[in-house]
């Protein structure tokens, strides 16, 4: 009988646990596999891939992505891209485009508008916020809510559309 009843423990101790990881929400090292590598030609962008490539010029990541709860109540996220810069010149901005689904509303223009030295990468000091009480970013919200909850960063994709250098 406590054989039966072990082996009855087991069992349900197994299909919990592997329930509870299933149900895993996004955590940072879900991110870390997101990169876009560009190499530059000039002042401009040359080439870029999702694929890991060797001695990118520039790597575009999307270090945050996380829920928040405002004082208000209402639920949004904070979403934000980094240029790793290996230009051996300054930059001075850059706009990167993120793609959250198949949808056009679920897409973000996000502008990195500081000063990023060669062999820096940019701050994290300013995010977007996507309120889900906003009309227009409703479907947006929703998608990040659907990435957030089910740990699965595959329909994401980042795109460099510009680069801009210091002047000299």
């Amino acid at each position: 009988m406590l054989r039966f009843n072990l082996r009855n423990f087991f069992t349900f101790f197994c299909l919990l646990s592997s329930a509870l990881s299933a149900n895993s929400y996004l955590r940072p090292e879900h991110l870390k596999t997101i990169q876009h590598g560009c190499f530059i030609e000039e002042k401009s962008i040359a080439f870029c891939t999702d694929q890991k490539i060797t001695n990118p010029d520039v790597i575009v990541r999307l270090p945050l992505l996380e829920p928040i709860i405002l004082s208000n109540g209402v639920k949004a996220f904070r979403v934000m891209a980094t240029i790793e810069n290996q230009t051996k010149r300054n930059l001075s901005g850059a706009r990167v485009n993120v793609v959250f689904g198949t949808d056009k509303e679920e897409v973000i223009d996000i502008l990195i508008s500081e000063k990023i030295i060669y062999k820096e990468t940019s701050s994290l000091n300013s995010s977007h916020l996507i309120r889900s009480d906003v009309p227009m970013n409703f479907s947006l919200y929703r998608s990040l809510n659907k990435i957030y909850k089910s740990a699965d960063v595959s329909t994401i994709k980042i795109n460099l559309k510009e680069i801009i250098f210091e002047d000299s």
